[in-house]
């Protein structure tokens, strides 16, 4: 009966992904506009309206909106509270529901202005200026954990992975999976190499730990001007920084040991990645009246050059002790690639009411299926070919229309109410057909201005679903709330 099971999971598509797929392009694709408190504030809708440090993520445009010469750094602590719901469907014969939470502390914003006034030139400029500093573009912090009961055992699917192959090749072939199972005596082969786990017909407990820590900073330089204060455009080159690092811990426990002799294992699975990579924008801000404006903008691709490192290793307990790995079975993988990430196009709408306040609509638009993953370019690595993982994000990834609102409301130019929301669809259709077909971010905020110095309070709040296979006929519903606290300070040297 475990045999069929087992061969089901394997012909509707089981399996034990280990980077370089579909889901990295997602996960560096996938970013959320962050910025200063200002910016958090106002939802990061700041495309048409400029001169603000954050606009770096949206249009670089919005820097030739700044008169004067300034200095802005922010600090922000992020708490991630992961609810998840193991076999959420029902299918199981118990369910078990988890939170995880945690917190984290960064510098989020660090940016500088430099305002140069060439309006004697009489060329038309009136200012130009020279910005730099850097941004928080992605945070992949979010670790959750589950627990819960079922009949179908991870040790399934690596009887599965090892049908067929000799005990003696199944390092080469599977060494992250049937191989450290069959190390560690949980699964067996029969004279025809066909795998089976040692598991009777009773159901197993499942607990596993998913640690998910890294995120992308942005560093940027940026050049803009501003024309006759009716233009403004701007163009910036980044080097966007990558961290991401998941720690899997897989435990399973035997509820009926009769007849076996494995009382239970623990599997863990460690990879990390990092890698940098750049991106040109160009944007321009178009002013025909007072209280109209509208900016446009284009974002290529980032193009990272990524190395991936990963490792496992598995420990069971039987009745006679415990068996583990012979060091010279672990596993050590290490592998140079490519991703780049969809072009993205900008439109935005702002309406400005004199000195009492203002709108912001950013309207972006980016296919996911526009991604793409390359061999590397590095010698010392063999060339590898992506066709299947580039079909598969051509068919799988969908568009996507991600809408940012934010406004702001002035009290004698000296006190400032703020909020904002963003909606962002989710461009995986697998991802689609699971909980919510989009996230969310609600924010707001305060700001104050004394004299030349202006300190800013936000919270953003983001939302957002999932689901998490550990194999076939293993999920687990997520629900992800992160809450951002940001705080800031911007200084201007003078006044025009």
């Amino acid at each position: 009966m475990r045999f069929q099971l087992t061969l089901a999971s394997v012909l509707t598509g089981a399996f034990f992904a280990f980077g370089q797929s579909e889901v990295d392009v997602y996960r560096l694709s996938n970013t959320y506009v962050q910025g200063s408190a200002r910016f958090d504030a106002m939802g990061g809708s700041f495309g048409a309206l400029g001169a603000e440090s954050g606009c770096i993520g949206i249009n670089p445009a919005g820097f030739g909106r700044s008169s004067v010469s300034s200095f802005s750094f922010g600090a922000s602590g992020t708490t991630m509270k992961t609810t998840s719901h193991f076999r959420g469907n029902g299918e199981a014969v118990s369910m078990g529901n988890s939170s995880m939470d945690d917190f984290k502390f960064r510098i989020p914003n660090l940016a500088g202005t430099v305002v140069s006034d060439v309006s004697s030139s009489n060329s038309g400029l009136i200012y130009t200026q020279i910005s730099f500093g850097m941004n928080r573009v992605a945070n992949f912090n979010n670790s959750f954990n589950y627990g819960g009961q079922q009949f179908e055992s991870l040790l399934d699917v690596f009887a599965s992975q090892a049908s067929g192959i000799d005990p003696i090749d199944l390092y080469n072939y599977e060494p992250y999976t049937s191989s450290l199972a069959y190390q560690t005596y949980t699964i067996d082969p029969d004279a025809n190499n066909d795998y089976y786990p040692r598991l009777n017909s009773g159901d197993v407990i499942h607990n596993r730990t998913v640690l998910n820590s890294g995120g992308i900073n942005e560093f940027y330089v940026a050049l803009s001007a501003n024309y006759l204060d009716k233009i403004y455009f701007g163009a910036s080159v980044s080097y966007n920084t990558l961290n991401f690092s998941e720690s899997v811990i897989h435990k399973e426990t035997l509820m009926d040991t009769s007849g076996v002799s494995l009382r239970s294992f623990v599997y863990q699975y460690d990879y990390k990645t990092k890698g940098g990579g750049t991106n040109l924008k160009l944007g321009a801000i178009f002013v025909p009246t007072d209280w109209f404006r509208a900016g446009i903008a284009i974002h290529t691709p980032t193009f990272y050059q990524i190395t991936d490192e990963a490792t496992a290793d598995m420990q069971a307990v039987h009745n006679y002790g415990k068996e583990v790995v012979d060091p010279s079975f672990i596993p050590a993988y290490k592998y140079k690639y490519r991703i780049w990430t969809p072009t993205k196009f900008v439109g935005s709408f702002g309406f400005v009411f004199a000195d009492n306040g203002c709108i912001n609509v950013d309207l972006e638009y980016l296919n996911y299926g526009w991604g793409r993953i390359k061999s590397t370019n590095d010698e010392a690595y063999l060339a590898s070919d992506y066709s299947f993982q580039n079909n598969t994000i051509k068919s799988q990834m969908v568009d996507a229309l991600n809408i940012r609102i934010g406004g702001e409301w002035a009290i004698n130019n000296t006190f400032f109410i703020r909020g904002g929301y963003g909606y962002y669809p989710k461009g995986d259709t697998l991802a689609r057909s699971y909980g919510n077909s989009f996230s969310q971010t609600i924010s707001g905020g305060l700001g104050f201005r004394i004299n030349r110095v202006y300190l800013d309070l936000s919270v953003r709040y983001l939302t957002t679903s999932s689901v998490y296979k550990a194999f076939y006929e293993s999920r687990t519903d997520l629900d992800i709330v992160n809450t951002t606290f940001n705080i800031g300070m911007q200084y201007k040297f003078d006044y025009k």
